[in-house]
């Protein structure tokens, strides 16, 4: 193999190792900015459900939605924060009845002016989900800085396939 085709082949390797199955979103309406300065985006997303495992089931809403999520949060602010990552909401509306999903990671981490940080989130929930829906997540109350809570608006995405 000569040693151009290596090289392709250990960078492809190695991107696809780091990404360890994250995506961006199929769709996503962006990232949320606020009037303080502080930036959320999707950085990818990895969606999967485990189905019932019973072979005759006897209920419809014992699988398993798994959603991991990585976010970039950037403080362009001159302000310091603190990112709350228990505050984060996900959340499905399936035939018009809303479903909210609580992230399992319970830290604060603190967010100086001009520093940029990417987290990881995990949301998992039993019942009748899919991630052929649009989700939304919800950052309010999720990060505070001096004088009160920043405010951010959802950011709404589909899940990539």
């Amino acid at each position: 193999m000569r040693t151009r085709t290596k090289v392709i082949l250990l960078v492809a390797t190695f991107g696809w190792t780091a990404s360890c199955g994250y995506a961006a979103p199929y769709r996503s309406s962006g990232p949320a900015l606020s009037e303080e300065g502080v930036e959320i985006a999707i950085a990818g997303e990895r969606c999967y459900v485990n189905r019932s495992a019973e072979q005759f089931p006897t209920t419809v809403s014992d699988d398993q939605l798994n959603m991991a999520m990585r976010l970039q949060i950037q403080n362009k602010a001159s302000r310091p924060a603190v990112v709350s990552l228990d505050s984060f909401r996900l959340s499905e509306t399936i035939g018009g009845e809303r479903t909210v999903m609580m992230p399992r990671e319970s830290d604060s981490l603190p967010l100086l002016p001009g520093e940029t940080k990417v987290v990881s989130l995990d949301f998992e929930r039993s019942g009748a989900l899919d991630c052929h829906h649009e989700m939304a997540l919800d950052a309010d109350g999720a990060i505070k800085m001096e004088g009160g809570q920043v405010n951010l608006d959802p950011i709404r995405f589909l899940a990539t396939d």
